[in-house]
Order: structure tokens, then sequence, then C-alpha cells
């Protein structure tokens, strides 16, 4: 080539034909909806079943509003094969709409140059049911036009990687997992942008608080952090690893009070927390932790069940609580949240409301010991730990 004169080049470039080569099966959406599948997904087992949580970010390329009425998750070998459909207040409850305004009327409506995130959680009985790939059908509506038009597109492949296996952070029972891994806790929905990209680092963090022998959170006079249940708790390690990250000498918050001890940022909102390297490559995440109370520093290698720290109220926190997450970069929130699983715990049961951790308490119903093994604790799971 680089021997060729130019004129010739350019003739041979000239003679090529315009028509673009292999377009058969290809033509014009009608609907300029771009779809794109940021983080794929990876089957977690949770309460005996396997699922996938990932999210379609939907934009608008068009200059006119469009309304998203149904989205179909499709396994894309057997084609069109339908694995979930969501219409209405269904579609409307998974659609997230980063930047509109919080009063928004109906968030299925899309408008010109806008997006919309749609949190998707499919469930399957077995490993063996999950596809290896998935398509997704999207249904639209022109605010001129009365007939809606789909648009096929986002697929994606399931990753077949195993979720790291760790051990528990925390010991003993009576520990419930608020915001955990469900697809409409505010750990689910929150993204946050950190240097120019949007992620979810907390798409299955777990707050874990905890109720004491009488069902209760806290006893006592609420606004001091050491009549919590949870408060004071040792913090174990998860996992084997270098400490990467340590933040300590955060103030802790009035558990009454809507005024944080701190302003809250991006950078304070984890309070005093400790960020662990993983020998796979992932980071654990444990933040809120008690004032001065942490007992490792960078570049400590710890080991697991080794005491990290003191469970505490700082940062952005409403009350004594431990936030735990696994995430692939080390950043509390600059990182995409990774499902793990736990090597053992016991179901205790579950909370129904949140209200009996502070009135009445909660009761555990029947002894029949639920042992769970490699699975990740649900959203409101109250659970013990060896």
């Amino acid at each position: 080539m680089k021997g060729l004169p130019l004129l010739l080049l350019l003739a041979s470039f000239l003679a090529a034909p315009l028509t673009p080569r292999n377009t058969q099966g290809q033509r014009l959406s009608t609907i300029p909806i771009d779809i794109e599948i940021p983080i794929a997904p990876t089957p977690v087992r949770a309460n005996g079943k396997m699922h996938l949580l990932y999210e379609l970010h939907v934009t608008n390329f068009s200059a006119h509003n469009l309304e998203i009425t149904q989205v179909e998750v499709l396994n894309d070998s057997p084609k069109d094969l339908i694995l979930a459909s969501y219409v209405d207040a269904d579609l409307a409850g998974r659609l997230g709409r980063p930047g509109a305004p919080s009063n928004l009327p109906d968030k299925r409506l899309i408008g010109g140059g806008m997006r919309a995130v749609v949190f998707l959680q499919i469930v399957f009985d077995r490993l063996s049911d999950v596809p290896s790939a998935l398509r997704h059908r999207l249904w639209f509506k022109s605010t001129d036009s009365k007939t809606a038009d789909s648009v096929i597109g986002g697929r994606v492949v399931v990753r077949r990687t195993i979720p790291p296996v760790v051990h528990s952070p925390l010991r003993g029972g009576g520990w419930v997992a608020l915001s955990g891994m469900s697809n409409t806790s505010g750990h689910r929905r929150t993204i946050v942008v950190v240097n120019g990209k949007a992620r979810i680092a907390q798409r299955f963090a777990t707050d874990w608080v905890r109720i004491g022998p009488d069902g209760l959170a806290f006893r006592g006079d609420p606004a001091k952090n050491s009549s919590w249940s949870a408060y004071g708790a040792e913090i174990h390690a998860a996992t084997d690893g270098t400490v990467v990250d340590v933040k300590d000498g955060v103030p802790e918050n009035d558990p009454t009070s809507d005024k944080k001890a701190v302003p809250i940022t991006v950078e304070s909102a984890p309070g005093n927390h400790v960020i662990v390297a993983m020998p796979n490559g992932y980071f654990s995440f444990y933040a809120h932790l008690q004032t001065n109370s942490i007992r490792v520093k960078r570049g400590d290698h710890v080991r697991v069940g080794e005491v990290l720290a003191l469970l505490g109220n700082s940062g952005n926190s409403d009350s004594p609580h431990l936030h735990f997450h696994i995430c692939d970069a080390n950043s509390p929130l600059g990182s995409e949240g990774t499902p793990y699983v736990l090597d053992f715990f016991e179901m205790q049961g579950d909370l129904p409301s949140k209200k009996l951790l502070v009135e009445g308490g909660w009761k555990q119903q029947g002894s029949k010991v639920d042992n769970r093994r490699r699975e990740i604790p649900i959203e409101n799971a109250v659970v013990r730990f060896p």
C-alpha cells in the first residue's frame, strides 16, 4: 500500500460501490431510539432462585415526545420467546428518569433528547434455565399517533462468571437486610455520575441494621447511638485482601435529627469507611463506621474474620448500621456494583414492616432452621450469621 501512487489509491476508492455491504435484514428504525445496556447481568442466587439484575438505558433521538408503552425481555435463542413483559403501572414502576423533574406526571413519556432507565430483575428457577443471551422489544407511541411501533435491540450476552463467595462481615442474629437486593430498593435505583460516568455502585448493596432480643432496633433514648441494637458491633473482613482506602474521624449523626454531622457530598456520604482489594480483582466496601474505631490502615493485609472497625452512624446515615457492598473499582460510588453470595447464613424470617423496628417489635415465626448457602439475602430478610 505504501508504494501506490496517491491518484491510483483515490481512483480505487471512488470506484468502490457506495452501497453499504452486509445490510441484509437491516432497516432504518421508524422509532429513533437508542438502547444501551451498560453492564451485562451475572446470575446470582437469592431466596432459592437465580436473579438477573441489569438496566436498559433508552434515549429518544428524535425531537418529539415518545411514550414507552411496553417492554419485553426475549430469549435470544430460540428467537422471540418472551421471558417477561411490562405495561402500564408495572412498567412505570420500573422506570427511572435521570434529569427529569421529580414530579413528572408520567415517567413513560420520554421527551426529545431525553433518557429513561428501565430497571430489570428477571428470575429463573435454576441456573440451567438462564439464557446465554437476551434481547429486548420496546413499544413506543409518538404524541401525534394513536398506534404503537416496536424496536428490537439491546442484545446482551449473560455473564457466566461465578459471583464472589464471601463471609459475613457481621456475627450473631437479628440482622435485617434493609435496602438489600431487590429491584426497588434505594440502593438499586441510585445512579451517581462520578468523573463523567454514570454508575450504580450500590446495585447489590445492603444496609445491615439489628434488632435485639425484644425485636426492637433501639431502646431508651433514640437520639443516643448507643441505644441502638446494632451500634458498636464488630465489623469483620468478609474476604482476604489488602486495605486500599480508609477514612476515619468523621463525627457521627444524631439518629433523631434531619441534620447530618457533616454536609453530605459524594466524598462524605460513606462516612468512616474501609475498602479492601480482594484477590479476585473486586473490592469490598464497609461504610458508616464508628468514629475512631477503625483498626486497619492502607496497605495492611487482612484475613477473613479479622476485625476492621465497629459499626457506627457516620456519613449519609439515619441510624447505626453497616453499609456493605462489592464493586469493581477502588471507589465507593465511582464503580459498578457486582453480585456476590455469602458462604452461609440462617434465615430467621423477614421484616414485613419497618415500623416493627421501633413499634411493637419483630418476632420470629416458627422454630425451623432455614440454612442458606451461597446466596445473597434479599431485601428485609432477617438473618443469623455464624
